[in-house]
This record gives C-alpha cells, sequence and structure tokens, in this order.
C-alpha cells in the first residue's frame, strides 16, 4: 500500500517526501509536541529522514499504519496525522505552532477515519490522550468522538505512566460534535470580571477551598486541599464545559485580576430539563461580604437566560440551592430574585464530622416576551 491522497478542497492528505523533512523537525521540537507526546528528544534531521525512508513506508507495506502529512492551500506543511490498524485501532495527528488553532486538524481526522471506515474497514477507531491535553480532545471532540472516560496511569511517557483521557468513534456515526462544548466568555461588572481560570488562580483556590467556613459548607472537598487539587478542580471545570455539563468562571478583580470567588453554572445535560440549570458558587474569605459573589450571579444569570444564538446557555429556569443555616449563601440567592420553591429535611452533608443538614431551595424563571 502507498499514502492515497485525500482531499476535503481545503486541506489534503499526501505521503510524506524528502521536502518534508525541516518540517517535521520543527515539529518534533515545538514544546507542545515536546509536552505530549513519547516522541524523542532532542529529535534531529536524522530521525526525520528515517522516519520519512523507513517507518512511514514500512507501516504502509505492513499494513499497520497509515500515516500522511496533512497539507494546508498552497501546498504548506501543516503536520501529520496517523491510523493505526491493530487491535484496537487507534489515531494520533498533530500541527506545527502556525497550523493550530483553524480547524485544520478536525478536517484532517476526518478525512482519515473516512478512510479507515470506507477503505481499511475498521470497526471502531480509538483516541487517547494524556490528561489535560485539551487541544487534541478538541479536535477528537469535533469530529464525533464520544468521550469514554479517564483511566489512571493508562498512557506511557519516557519513565513513568500518566493518566489518559479516552474517546470512541464508530462508522455509524456522525463526525460532528457529541456535546455541546461550551465557551466561558467574559463577563464585566462594575466590581468584578468574570473569566476562565488561569495558573495565577491555583494558589487562591486552595486558600479559599482550605478556609474553615469554606470547607464547612463544602464537606466534600479534598483534604488538604493543595494547588494540585486546584489544578484538578479548574481542568475538571473544562472537561465539564467540552462534555456540555457546566460553566465555571473565576471571579477576578477587575483592577488586579485577583481571583476573588468563584461561580458555575451546572447541570446543563439534565435529559429531564434540558434548559434548566443550577448556580453554585463560593467567595474567598478577603472577599466575602463586599457583594462580589452577588454580582457576579447576578451577571451568570443574565448570561444563562440569553438564547443561544445570541451567544448565551439558553437556559428557562435555574436553581440554587442552601443549607438552611446558611445565610450568606441564601442571602445571595435572594438578592438576585431567586423564590423559595421548597424546603427539604435532611437534604445534604456539611461540617468537618460530615452530618445531615436541612436545605432551601430556590428557582427564578426566565421572563417571556410579552
Amino acid at each position: 500500500m502507498r499514502a492515497p491522497t485525500l482531499t476535503d478542497g481545503v486541506v489534503n492528505l499526501r505521503a510524506h517526501t524528502s521536502t518534508d523533512l525541516d518540517a517535521l523537525v520543527a515539529l518534533a521540537r515545538d514544546p507542545q509536541t515536546i509536552r505530549w507526546t513519547s516522541i524523542p528528544d532532542p529529535y534531529g534531521p536524522a530521525d526525520a529522514r528515517r522516519w520519512i525512508e523507513v517507518t512511514v513506508p514500512a507501516g504502509w507495506r505492513d499494513g499497520s499504519v497509515a500515516r500522511w502529512v496533512v497539507e494546508e492551500e498552497a501546498g504548506r506543511f501543516a503536520g501529520q496525522v496517523d491510523v493505526h490498524l491493530g487491535a484496537p485501532p487507534f489515531v494520533g495527528f498533530g500541527l506545527l505552532p502556525e497550523a493550530r488553532g483553524r480547524g485544520l486538524m478536525s478536517r484532517a481526522l476526518r478525512l482519515a477515519a473516512r478512510w479507515a471506515f470506507e477503505e481499511a474497514e475498521q470497526p471502531v477507531l480509538h483516541w487517547w490522550a494524556e490528561v489535560g491535553n485539551v487541544a487534541s480532545w478538541r479536535v477528537a471532540h469535533a469530529c464525533g468522538f464520544t468521550f469514554e472516560g479517564t483511566r489512571r496511569r493508562a498512557l506511557r511517557r519516557p519513565g513513568r505512566l500518566v493518566d489518559g483521557w479516552f474517546a470512541s468513534l464508530t462508522p455509524d456515526e456522525e463526525m460532528t460534535p457529541r456535546t455541546t462544548w461550551w465557551p466561558v466568555p467574559e463577563l464585566r461588572g462594575e466590581r468584578v470580571r468574570l473569566r476562565p481560570h488561569t495558573d495565577s488562580d491555583l494558589p487562591r483556590i486552595a486558600e479559599a477551598c482550605s478556609d474553615p467556613r469554606t470547607r464547612h459548607w463544602l464537606s466534600t472537598l479534598p483534604h488538604p486541599y493543595t494547588t494540585g487539587s486546584a489544578a484538578e478542580f479548574v481542568l475538571g471545570c473544562r472537561l465539564a464545559e467540552s462534555l456540555g455539563q457546566k460553566v465555571t468562571w473565576a471571579v477576578a478583580d477587575p483592577e488586579d485580576d485577583r481571583l476573588l470567588a468563584n461561580v458555575s453554572v451546572f447541570r446543563l445535560d439534565d435529559p429531564m430539563n434540558p434548559t434548566g440549570g443550577e448556580i453554585g458558587y463560593w467567595a474567598h474569605p478577603d472577599a466575602r461580604g463586599r457583594g462580589v459573589a452577588g454580582e457576579a450571579v447576578d451577571l451568570v444569570v443574565a448570561h444563562a437566560f440569553t438564547a443561544p444564538e445570541d451567544g448565551g446557555l439558553g437556559r428557562h429556569r435555574l436553581q440554587i440551592g442552601a443549607s438552611r443555616a446558611n445565610t450568606a449563601s441564601r442571602h445571595v440567592a435572594e438578592r438576585a430574585g431567586f423564590t423559595v420553591v421548597g424546603e427539604f429535611h435532611q437534604d445534604g452533608v456539611v461540617g468537618a464530622e460530615p452530618t445531615l443538614d436541612d436545605g432551601v431551595w430556590y428557582e427564578l424563571l426566565r421572563r417571556r416576551p410579552g
């Protein structure tokens, strides 16, 4: 076998040639390639020549791996994509930095997957990546792969095992996203700015989630709560957004960008209430009593009730749950216009020694035109 040329009119998949040597070296030396793959480091021209002249032809010759160059318009090398045809069949891909963020790899992966299903008669294609490789997951997500979960210590890296994300695609599935990947837009108020989390937020998250008052009302938080715990929390938020489950914002000071609080809308994928949602929030100890959480909730409510075509979440009903004794949280809900709809005995656990506590539930409905 030899690599057939595949095209969708924007992206071409073609065979490797000797003219790709310098671009292959550049791709292999890119920090993101080194960070997320097992590619040899250092990687030089001799490695690229061996890849072009030996490794790639051998894969086509014995039918074990189909590899292509991803070529964008004007014949420019953009990256590589491959389909491993063993058991189980799986895909791999990588792009040069200047080719990223334009949907080129999603186009390339669809071409390769279609060839794998129609020409190589593969019954399934698997994708996996090290936990945290959101860019790779974004490509697989765009191509219709179904996320199947996280496996601990499932992938090999030089000298270690790492956790992996796994997903799959079958021939009968459309190569379009299975879930809504909710964006995290910036929302601005007078005293706060809502934005995606950054690495600089991690120490402040750890401080807030180690605070005794926070821990009393959120008794299931990890203990001790470290910056590593905060990093896992943020990554979990990003993954949940990709799966259509929730949207989470860092509530930041508009002057110095210091994290003041956290707010999220979750239960966005409830099949019994597909346009409902629940709001949750907490504040850093030094931001309490300043109306920070209240203004953040107001901004999130407005965004949640905005139609999707206008950039919002398109919700019709929002709810907030709080412990009966959590007067601060209840004040935020009531200030935002939420109405009590029920009180439930022994509705959740609170405290260092978790005990069942009564809960109060609030709701707010979107006002219908007219």
